[in-house]
């Protein structure tokens, strides 16, 4: 009788979290789980002995339905990055936030002896040590590209680090690329900067992304009439291409009763906020999901006009939640919008093409309004299960 094929192991570690809870809970309903390490804690329990004054940077993280026995965390390096950004001026902090990255990375590759996995996924900038210890012991490396290949993120909006830390990072990134046996980006957006750099193509792998349609769904018929309000979800940073959000609604602004609303924190771009009508422009700051859902749902049109942004998780949420996106075409999430039904899509750093869309949206509130629909169902393709499955089935393939 032939034997039953064995089932890989994968160990899935980030410094932080962003989406690898996700492809940690794909892997565990897959029976396919190794490990889940990161740098914050995912599972009941693991934040018990931190101090209290350190428990606020935990806080924002739900526990996951993971198994303990498979979830380690090194709490380390996210507080090695709160002291940073504490503590020091904004190009030490960089150095910092590399630095943890670093001692993460380190701390991974000293744990391969122990388990029994059959690959490591492993984010940038924290996989460098991970990838040299796997390949000594004959695990497949799988590396985790949140981001678009640094060449065109130069080219796109260049760096704000000091040129000896974006030369050290950009050599790190290097060596992880050709350490790694695949690399998995989160959108067909990002693996173009992949191949556009050289990369072969049968090692780049695109994995979209999901939201949580449960948490970000329409209320009711949604805005119906006054003004019509546009929304912003990010960082107020030039990466994010909010001087240019800021700059197409000035045009539409002065002979118009517009409206725009921003979620997030201040970055480097918070300045231009000042002196403007809290009436025309309100700055809300950092927002919990559940209160981000609540933004959409009354929101009439998200707008991300990034210059890189290589998913755009709010895009999912907001046409999930009824409203329509207008982006820029470096948004890897523009692949679930139809144009014209769902949103549109302009050219990156075009003020002129943006505010031109933005005044269309002002003149036809009723057309915007009607869209709704169509966004929540374009949505569906986007959820967390679908991620899931489009996960395992590619680590089945390249682990």
């Amino acid at each position: 009788m032939a034997g039953t094929a064995r089932t890989v192991k994968v160990i899935v570690t980030h410094p932080g979290r962003q989406h690898s809870h996700q492809a940690a809970m794909a892997l565990q309903a897959a029976g396919m789980l190794g490990g889940y390490w990161a740098g914050v804690p995912a599972v009941e329990g693991q934040a018990r002995w931190v101090p209290r004054s350190l428990r606020t940077r935990f806080a924002r993280y739900a526990s996951v339905p993971l198994d303990p026995e498979l979830a380690r965390w090194f709490p380390w390096a996210p507080a090695l990055r709160r002291t940073g950004d504490a503590l020091l001026p904004a190009g030490a902090a960089a150095w910092t936030d590399f630095a943890a990255c670093r001692l993460f990375d380190r701390w991974v590759a000293r744990g391969l002896g122990r388990p029994r996995a059959d690959a490591v996924l492993a984010c940038e900038i924290s996989a460098l040590e991970t990838f040299r210890a796997a390949k000594r012991r004959g695990l497949a490396t799988l590396l985790d590209a949140p981001s678009l290949h640094h060449a065109a993120q130069d080219r796109l909006h260049g760096t704000t680090d000091s040129p000896g830390l974006h030369c050290r990072i950009t050599r790190v990134k290097d060596e992880e690329i050709a350490l790694a046996d695949h690399v998995v980006t989160v959108s067909e957006l990002a693996r173009q900067t992949y191949l556009a750099a050289g990369v072969a193509a049968e090692k780049v792998h695109a994995v979209p992304l999901g939201a949580d349609l449960a948490l970000f769904s329409p209320d009711g018929a949604g805005p119906q009439d006054g003004p019509l309000t546009f929304l912003y979800s990010g960082a107020t940073i030039r990466r994010k291409g909010f001087d240019l959000l800021l700059a197409a609604f000035d045009r539409v602004a002065e002979r118009r009763d517009a409206r725009l609303r921003i979620v997030g924190p201040r970055g480097d771009l918070g300045h231009l906020l000042a002196g403007r009508d809290p009436a025309q422009v309100t700055f809300l700051g950092p927002q919990a999901q559940p209160e981000l859902a609540a933004e959409l749902r009354r929101a009439d049109v998200l707008v991300l006009p990034s210059r890189n942004d290589s998913y755009g998780m709010v895009v999912p949420e907001a046409l999930a939640s009824g409203a329509p996106v207008l982006v820029s075409e470096m948004v890897g999430a523009k692949d679930l919008i139809t144009v014209g039904k769902t949103g549109w899509i302009v050219p990156v750093d075009d003020i002129a093409a943006l505010a031109e869309r933005m005044a269309w949206c002002l003149d036809h509130p009723q057309e915007v309004r009607a869209m709704r629909g169509d966004c929540r169902r374009a949505a569906e393709s986007a959820t967390w299960p679908a991620y899931h499955r489009r996960f395992v089935e590619l680590m089945r393939t390249v682990a």
